[in-house]
């Protein structure tokens, strides 16, 4: 299961872009594709994880590359996701584990590393960025996520004759550097964090601004909220039922919990 926290920090959902950008908004757009020194960012949002498998299962989507979960078992509508892995002409799993329920519909199988053997940073639910350093190395094949990322990238950048390259990473402290400087200015600006400093002071909360010697333990205690005219926008929404209603054959909800080391699957 991926850092949901850090997640949305980097932009990993259809919507969203590094630094808690709007894919939607032309100014954000514009300040991602000078940070990268590319010509432009799409402007067209990506499918979400349930609109994607609605692709595949009907052919618009071809291929699945599936890394850090497991949807053939925490996705809803399972007998949909199974048949849309069946349907799909090529299916790619990235993960830790050999046994999974969705590892028996790759049809490549990547090994990735587990917890105790990555390193980078993780945010958790209150802005602290703590650096995670491994504890032992990778086993026999096994690589990082960012690894197998970065080599596929770059072996498609030599095929499309694509120079310089936009993924010219060998460590995770480059990758944390990139995405710093995406934040610079922004909601979460970490500009003022380093490696270096969290190896030596311990983890921090965003917003740690260059210059900083603390970040951030309470947000708004000025009074100022991220909209146009610094004003909270709260929003009443009408309560909805589930999707999913209880009958004879299914009579029960059931709701899940979250804990430290284990939640989904």
């Amino acid at each position: 299961q991926p850092n949901a926290m850090g997640g949305r920090e980097v932009g990993g959902m259809a919507n969203l872009m590094s630094g808690h950008r709007d894919l939607a908004n032309p100014v954000h757009r514009e300040e991602i594709a000078k940070l990268w020194g590319v010509e432009s960012v799409p402007a067209q949002p990506g499918k979400t994880a349930v609109e994607m498998f609605d692709a595949v299962k009907a052919g618009s989507i071809k291929a699945i590359w599936i890394a850090c979960t497991n949807p053939a078992h925490s996705m809803p509508d399972l007998n949909k996701v199974l048949g849309a892995l069946n349907a799909a002409e090529l299916v790619v799993v990235q993960d830790a584990y050999k046994q999974t329920d969705t590892n028996q519909y790759a049809d490549v199988l990547l090994p990735a590393t587990t917890w105790g053997e990555k390193e980078g940073t993780v945010t958790n639910s209150e802005r602290r960025i703590t650096r995670v350093n491994a504890a032992i190395a990778p086993p026999a094949e096994a690589k990082h996520d960012w690894q197998i990322m970065v080599d596929f990238a770059q072996r498609l950048e030599t095929r499309l004759a694509k120079a310089p390259s936009l993924f010219a990473f060998s460590n995770t402290e480059q990758i944390f550097n990139e995405h710093r400087e995406t934040t610079r200015g922004r909601d979460l600006d970490i500009s003022g964090l380093s490696y270096a400093l969290l190896s030596e002071q311990g983890p921090q909360q965003w917003p740690f601004l260059t210059g900083d010697h603390f970040g951030k333990a309470r947000l708004y205690e000025d009074g100022v909220f991220a909209k146009a005219d610094g004003r909270a926008q709260f929003v009443a929404i009408p309560y909805q039922g589930t999707a999913d209603k209880t009958d004879a054959r299914h009579p029960l909800h059931l709701l899940t919990g979250r804990l430290r080391d284990q939640w989904h699957t």
